[in-house]
């Protein structure tokens, strides 16, 4: 095989940028219409940076994979993808509530605290925004710091499952890319 000059291999990685970075925007653009989670602070944005570096780590140590392996890592990274972004949806819908006029979100609990039961006895852990209002939006009020925590971790992982489906999929495209 002929040597490699440094233009061919700079044409190449101009070329897995631009595909890495296509993947890279996914997370960046849910975390700017506020589809990333509440917490942690900047997930969308390090979503978008863990693509674009593993996009880069897989074209430089598996350009010549095979055609049938990266086939393989794509559909893994669609249906990873798919079940993360569903999971992440699902508890997005059930657990986050905007704070009006402001671009602020709290993330709820699934299990009340023992003054929200003696307040709201027939409707818990459903509690209406009435309430979270009343509690001045601080969660842990009315559910327990448990709930309100695995909640969390609920969201940030399904968040990053879907993360990681854009990984295997960008990572098995750019693996493909020949300079």
């Amino acid at each position: 095989m002929p040597a490699q000059g440094i233009g061919d291999y700079l044409g190449g990685r101009q070329k897995v940028l631009g595909i890495s970075a296509s993947f890279a925007a996914i997370p960046l653009l849910a975390s700017f219409a506020s589809l990333q989670p509440p917490w942690p602070p900047a997930i969308g944005a390090v979503s978008a940076a863990l693509v674009f570096a593993a996009a880069l780590l897989s074209w430089e140590w598996t350009r010549r994979s095979r055609v049938a392996n990266r086939r393989r890592w794509i559909v893994a990274g669609l249906v990873t993808t798919i079940a993360g972004l569903a999971v992440y949806l699902y508890f997005y819908s059930s657990f986050v509530d905007d704070i009006p006029g402001t671009s602020l979100r709290v993330i709820r609990g699934y299990q009340c605290t023992g003054q929200a039961l003696l307040v709201y006895p027939d409707v818990c852990p459903d509690l209406p925004t009435d309430a979270l209002q009343g509690a001045e939006w601080e969660p842990t009020e009315l559910w327990t710091r448990q709930s309100v925590t695995n909640v969390r971790m609920a969201l940030a992982a399904s968040w990053l499952a879907f993360t990681a489906g854009l990984i295997l999929m960008a990572g098995a495209v750019v693996a493909g890319r020949k300079t």
